[in-house]
């Protein structure tokens, strides 16, 4: 039997909101309608493919390398994105623990330092797209933009000789062989997708970034940090 994706259930209520960060209606939009959407799309492009029965993060994995399975790639990306994304705020307010004060605080010169780091990231940021703190295979913290729909453990390399003038998306669809996997681990991730930020905030995007920080859960980043570590990334 066909196993449907559904969306995960969040750790809060969507009908309260994320205060001061996220509007119930805003809320409502991301989860119950932009979610389902992306995840509903990903179960149909899935049908008839090897990949119909496999998790989000299979999907990709196995769909990125495949010029052909591009619509479902997008649709499998941003639906993950998304709940990472909403995965990692709380309706309580947090403060980071001295370990992930610590920890983050060593690979930037300081915690302020990464927030500084995360929040120049995030608003240079040119049309829709994502940023990430991220952890690598040599254990290394960083911060990381991708742009529209992109995943931080999914990178596409082009042939050297490509330069950035007459970079078209077809071009990087044609450079199929090329596709490659970053061996990273996100660990905490900001949507700036314009219909995230804009119900909101109009195109306020200092003041989103500025309370998302208010939302944090830094159990589960201090968590996935950890975890990190001890899988030897």
């Amino acid at each position: 039997m066909r196993a449907y994706h559904q969306p995960a259930v969040l750790p809060y209520k969507v009908e309260d909101g994320l205060t001061p960060f996220l509007s119930p209606a805003a809320l409502d939009f991301l989860y119950n309608m932009r979610q389902v959407e992306l995840i509903n799309n990903a179960n149909r492009l899935s049908v008839g493919t090897e990949l119909e029965n496999k998790t989000l993060y299979d999907t990709i994995m196995g769909a990125v390398r495949d010029p052909k399975l591009v619509p479902l790639t997008n649709n499998a990306s941003q639906a993950w994105n998304i709940d990472f994304f909403l995965q990692s705020l709380t309706n309580t307010a947090q403060d980071p623990s001295s370990t992930v004060e610590r920890v983050v605080g060593a690979r930037f010169g300081g915690f302020e330092k990464f927030k500084a780091s995360f929040t120049q990231s995030a608003l240079a940021m040119f049309g829709n797209g994502w940023t990430w703190l991220v952890v690598n295979e040599s254990g290394t913290l960083s911060v990381l933009n991708t742009f529209n729909a992109g995943c931080p453990f999914v990178s596409v390399s082009m042939k050297a000789n490509t330069g950035i003038n007459g970079v078209t998306y077809a071009s990087i669809q044609r450079a199929q062989n090329q596709r490659t996997v970053a061996r990273v681990l996100p660990v905490l991730g900001l949507s700036m997708w314009q219909e995230a930020y804009i119900p909101d905030y109009g195109l306020d995007r200092a003041a989103y970034v500025n309370n998302f920080w208010k939302v944090i859960n830094w159990e589960r980043v201090e968590q996935r940090v950890m975890s990190s570590f001890n899988s030897g990334m």
